[in-house]
Parts: structure tokens; C-alpha cells; sequence
């Protein structure tokens, strides 16, 4: 088996493909929680909305801080330029959830 210059090392490949699988499995349990658990379960029991805004905005933080960790942990791997595109698109549509959680915690009078 031949390497060339261009071909990622091995431990490159692995280190990126633990960090794919983490953030695979971070995505899930987030999408889970903010699509299914709070806006459906958490009435169900008779906990607030602004509750659910709450929750749902601490976890919108946490994942872009995770994507921005990502990016950096990505840079020095072949998933570098796959990442950066898909973490741009993932930023403005958190960011934009963020925003709308905010609306609703700040309430009516909020920009």
C-alpha cells in the first residue's frame, strides 16, 4: 500500500472519524431533545414553555460551541473543507433558533 504527500495519515483519518462520530451522536441527542422531548413531552407533564425555550436555548449554545470546537479539531485532518461547509450552513440555522428562543424568554417587547 502506497502513501502519496496528499493522502491524510492514518491517525488523522481515526482522530477524525472519532470526532464525525461524536458529533453524530451530539446532533442526534440534540435533535431529539429540542424536537421531540421539549416541545411535546414537557407539556404533556405541565412544565412551561419559557421552560422549554430555556433548555432548548443552553443547548443551542452548547452546539455551537461544540461546531466551533469541531472546526478547530478538523482543521488538521481531510475532513477539513467537507466540515467547514456544513458548519456554516449548522451556524446560521442555530444561530437563527437562538435568536428565536431569546424572542420568546425576552417576551412580547423584545426585538
Amino acid at each position: 500500500m502506497s502513501t502519496d504527500a496528499n493522502s491524510p495519515l492514518t491517525e488523522d483519518v481515526k482522530r477524525g472519524d472519532r470526532l464525525l462520530t461524536g458529533s453524530v451522536i451530539f446532533v442526534s441527542v440534540r435533535c431529539t431533545l429540542q424536537y421531540i422531548v421539549l416541545p411535546f413531552v414537557l407539556p404533556l407533564v405541565g412544565l412551561r414553555s419559557d421552560l422549554s425555550a430555556g433548555i432548548s436555548a443552553l443547548i443551542d449554545v452548547v452546539a455551537l460551541a461544540t461546531i466551533a470546537y469541531n472546526v478547530r479539531r478538523l482543521w488538521h485532518t481531510s475532513w477539513r473543507w467537507r466540515y467547514i461547509g456544513l458548519a456554516a450552513v449548522m451556524v446560521g440555522i442555530i444561530a437563527f433558533m437562538l435568536y428565536q428562543d431569546a424572542r420568546l424568554l425576552l417576551g412580547p417587547g423584545a426585538a
